[in-house]
């Protein structure tokens, strides 16, 4: 691009630039000048970016996973109470209808066990037995059972396990209350009883058996060592899954829940949800205690119509093991990718600073005048394009210099042949010098050599010699025209004289003839006239005497009379011409006058020039001869 061309600024390039510019400020010189440590510390930034971020990302997929998960055992442990809450409902609305019949008032016994066994095979098969209860003011006894227990039959109700049933009230005939597990010869069992409609003092108390209910618990297939438990407002469990994973009820069921009471804050706060429209709630980290022997987590929930609060358990490890297993693996992904960036920042860096290095120590040796360097590379990146840029440089600086040396030797050979010519221009410039000194002194005999070595000198040589040939040719012209112009001025000035003289005897013979001719108009007037007054007379006369004819007398007298009047008018033209005549004559004659003063004064002019000319000395060969002329003409009429 010229000079002389507008360059448009890049935006990019300007915002480059100002950044560069805010950098230089901010950044020490040394490390400016170090491009490996600048990479260094560039890929330290990324590297510890890179690092930071997998760290914060990590961390927040942990938070985000823990999250999901504790909301699973939320969510698990609504479900669970949902569940159970199903299972109580139904078996309520079971007992509620059973009551109802107007068979359980009957006195007939044995009616009343077909009844009871027709109603056990139409419940579900989660129940256990079903019992007749009439309790009395002193003591409460079975009346009928589906059990095949006589002791259950003949004893009071206050010496067996359902002896809960003495303290039982009911709000309305219709109300049905459940109990807390209690044990029974079918194992523990959760019993359901409700006042029979047809009665004052009896009740239908159905027992449900817990295995069913219990395998329907999943706390164990959530989690490895996981398992899920049914605790009472006492803390006592009702229903408690096996930690083995087989079916059934775990060995814990009736057992206190913990003796420890942090572990027993689960129980208090799903307690306090009863109130609130939240189902559920976890606890993320539990303390090892009795409950689990390392630390655990928790979701629990309320069981609606009980008192009962399901807990769902899990260890930490089993639970957070994924969690665990995400931020490690996220954890080892940052380390690898930290490691990556570096060890192959490093590998860039390290190739890029040694080419670099390499390229700056041969750029050196090019500074210290070694072009024979050897600037070459494998690499095809831009640092490879920077070596073959390079090596372009240093082969344009070669040839350069190569040039520049060449054109040195070839301006010393023509500062050489300048001089030589410089010489030769001189010396012919004082020879032409003199040649022209002796013609401007009037010797226009001198030339100038011409020799072949200069084609302008040469040609100002020729120029000049034909200027001089020229000049000299005319300066002969000159001088001779003077000589012939100092004659010519003789003979004109004595030729004038004698026209002169001429022109005066004509103006004098002139006015004489004028003269005459009016003294010849007068008198041919006169006769005219007389000639006229002649002929009047006569007419006059011939007119008195009729006898005289002068017929043709008169006639000739007349034409006489004509004649004699043409030849006076002539004679007035003739005096008109005469002094046109006379006239031309004084003119010529003043002209002649002014010819000879200039005559003269050519004359007087004509020598000096001679003597002028005559001072140029001129070859022979070069004289002219002025040709024409007054003087040549009166020499060839005095040869005639």
């Amino acid at each position: 691009m010229s000079s002389g061309d507008t360059q448009i600024p890049d935006s990019s390039e300007n915002g480059s630039n100002a950044s560069g510019g805010i950098l230089a400020t901010v950044v020490p010189d040394f490390i400016r000048r170090n491009f490996a440590l600048k990479f260094g510390i560039v890929l330290f930034i990324m590297a510890l970016s890179v690092g930071l971020i997998g760290l914060a990302a990590t961390e927040q997929v942990k938070n985000y996973t823990e999250q999901q998960v504790l909301s699973d055992y939320e969510s698990a442990a609504a479900q669970e109470a949902d569940i159970l809450s199903q299972w109580v409902d139904r078996n309520r609305l079971s007992t509620q209808f059973v009551s109802s019949d107007d068979i359980w008032a009957s006195s007939d016994t044995d009616d009343i066990d077909i009844e009871l066994n027709n109603r056990k095979a139409a419940l579900s098969a989660d129940a256990a037995d079903i019992h007749l209860v009439e309790r009395n003011t002193g003591q409460s006894q079975v009346v009928a059972s589906t059990s095949n227990s006589q002791v259950l039959t003949n004893s009071p109700l206050e010496s067996t396990s359902r002896a809960w049933l003495t303290g039982v009230n009911f709000e309305t005939a219709s109300d049905v209350v459940v109990s807390d597990v209690y044990q029974t010869n079918s194992g523990p069992v959760v019993g359901f009883v409700s006042p029979v409609d047809a009665s004052q003092n009896r009740y239908i108390l159905i027992e449900y058996s817990l295995d069913e209910i219990a395998n329907s618990l999943q706390g164990n297939n959530r989690a490895e060592g996981g398992f899920t438990q049914v605790v009472n407002g006492s803390a006592v469990v009702m229903i408690d899954e096996p930690r083995d994973g087989s079916r059934g009820l775990g060995e814990n069921i009736l057992q206190s829940y913990s003796s420890n009471s942090p572990a027993t804050e689960p129980i208090n706060a799903a307690d306090d949800l009863r109130s609130s429209e939240q189902q559920s709630g976890v606890t993320a980290d539990m303390p090892a205690t009795d409950v689990l022997n390392e630390r655990y987590t928790v979701g629990y929930a309320p069981i609606q119509g009980t008192d009962w609060v399901v807990l769902v358990h899990a260890p930490n490890s089993a639970v957070f093991g994924f969690v665990q297993n995400v931020q490690q693996y996220g954890l080892i992904g940052t380390a690898l990718m930290v490691l990556l960036i570096a060890g192959v920042g490093a590998i860039l860096g390290y190739n890029t600073a040694t080419s670099i290095d390499r390229l700056t120590r041969k750029t050196d040796q090019m500074r210290q005048g070694n072009l024979d360097v050897e600037i070459a590379t494998n690499r095809i990146d831009n640092i490879g394009r920077l070596y073959s840029g390079f090596a372009d440089m240093r082969d344009a600086l070669n040839e350069q210099i190569n040039e520049a040396e060449r054109a040195q030797k070839e301006a010393e050979v023509s500062r050489a042949e300048a001089l030589e010519v410089n010489k030769y221009l001189q010396k012919k410039a004082e020879e032409f010098s003199d040649v022209m000194e002796e013609t401007a002194a009037g010797n226009l005999t001198e030339r100038m050599a011409t020799d072949g070595e200069n084609e302008s000198m040469d040609r100002i040589a020729s120029e000049f010699n034909g200027m001089v040939d020229e000049l000299e040719k005319t300066i002969g012209q000159l001088n001779s025209f003077a000589d012939e112009v100092a004659e010519s001025g003789d003979v004109v000035l004595s030729s004038a004289e004698s026209v002169r003289d001429a022109s005066e005897q004509v103006a004098e013979s002139t006015q004489k003839i004028s003269d005459d001719a009016y003294d010849q108009k007068d008198r041919l007037a006169t006769i005219s006239e007389d000639l006229d007054t002649l002929v009047d007379t006569l007419e006059e006369l011939e007119a008195d005497n009729p006898d005289i004819d002068l017929g043709d007398s008169l006639e000739r007298f007349r034409t006489v009379a004509t004649t004699l009047q043409s030849a006076a008018e002539t004679s007035d033209q003739m005096m008109a011409e005469t002094q046109t005549v006379a006239g031309a004559a004084e003119e010529q004659a003043a002209e002649l006058n002014e010819v000879s003063s200039r005559a003269e004064q050519l004359k007087r002019y004509a020598k000096p020039l001679g003597d002028i000319l005559n001072r140029f000395e001129t070859e022979a060969e070069h004289e002219f001869v002025f040709s024409g002329g007054p003087s040549q003409s009166l020499g060839e009429e005095e040869e005639e």
